[in-house]
């Protein structure tokens, strides 16, 4: 008898127990995008305008050409400024010689829900070192917004929005894409949606490396790669892994959303049933759509 009355109280509170952890981790993954919304700010501050989405270390046409990512350009300002100077350029960023820096995880740039992994990311939070290009880079689990899909349209609007239409973006579609190095800086006056109105960072948790017919395409979970950016294609949590990982949509272990960085630095929780549309206008820069409340 005692048991099974020890048993029913164990059911009632396990949940509670489960959704207080949740919640903690929530609030950690909140406090996460805030620190690297910080490190947003204090790169504006001093270079007046936002990191890269994506550069180009060299000539696309040389072999050891690597794409660095805008998680590689805020580490000056987040207290990380002793990695940076470090990197080799010329060779790659899973060469032995850059790995004591890419190989380094760097705790802000993971949420602490994440379950769910790609085959090629350890339990570590690094790319498993199976012959895998990149093995033993460190991961991220947010991932830069270069806009809103490129053949949606604003509300109102028969023009689509294009591609790099978000704040960290890169240079596909660009003129002479082949040839520039990074794009054109976005600064802040660029940004005429408003700060607080358009998302610079979300949600991709569990990423590792992206396949294509069993080849790997890129090192889209680790932090220094140019890869960890993306177009925004559909709203929150409406594609499940593995492809969540491959095609960089919004996507979570949080029970009912996933969270946000917005351009002024604020960090919110979106609910999975937020109309893409509110998803894809948040995301432009420069859209001019009418929003009339914040859905966080």
């Amino acid at each position: 008898m005692v048991i099974a009355i020890i048993g029913v109280l164990v059911a009632l509170i396990l949940p509670a127990v489960q959704a207080a952890r949740e919640s903690s981790r929530r609030s950690q993954c909140l406090n996460n995008l805030r620190q690297i919304g910080l490190g947003l700010q204090n790169h504006i501050a001093a270079e007046d305008k936002f990191p890269a989405g994506k550069k180009w270390t060299n000539k696309r046409s040389l072999p050891q050409t690597q794409q660095v990512a805008w998680s590689s350009f805020l580490l000056n300002y987040m207290e990380q400024g002793n990695l940076l100077p470090k990197l080799n350029f010329a060779v790659p960023l899973a060469d032995p010689s850059n790995l004591p820096v890419t190989g380094t995880i760097i705790e802000v740039y993971r949420c602490p829900s994440t379950v769910r992994i790609e085959a090629h990311r350890g339990e570590d939070g690094r790319l498993i070192e199976l012959g895998v290009p990149g093995g033993g880079m460190a991961c991220i689990d947010y991932l830069g917004s270069s806009g809103p899909d490129k053949d949606d349209k604003p509300p109102g609007s028969t023009e689509p929005y294009g591609r790099q239409r978000g704040v960290l973006i890169g240079t596909k579609g660009m003129p002479n894409e082949d040839t520039i190095l990074e794009p054109p800086p976005v600064k802040v006056a660029h940004v005429t949606d408003g700060l607080s109105n358009t998302i610079a960072v979300a949600e991709c948790t569990g990423r590792g490396v992206e396949m294509d017919d069993g080849e790997i395409k890129s090192l889209n979970g680790a932090w220094a790669s140019g890869s960890n950016v993306s177009h925004i294609t559909k709203g929150v949590n409406r594609e499940t892994a593995p492809d969540a990982w491959y095609k960089e949509t919004i996507f979570s272990d949080h029970p009912g959303g996933a969270t946000f960085l917005m351009c002024d630095g604020s960090a919110h929780f979106a609910a999975d049933e937020i109309e893409k549309d509110v998803i894809m206008s948040l995301c432009s820069r420069d859209g001019e759509e009418q929003i009339e409340s914040l859905p966080f």
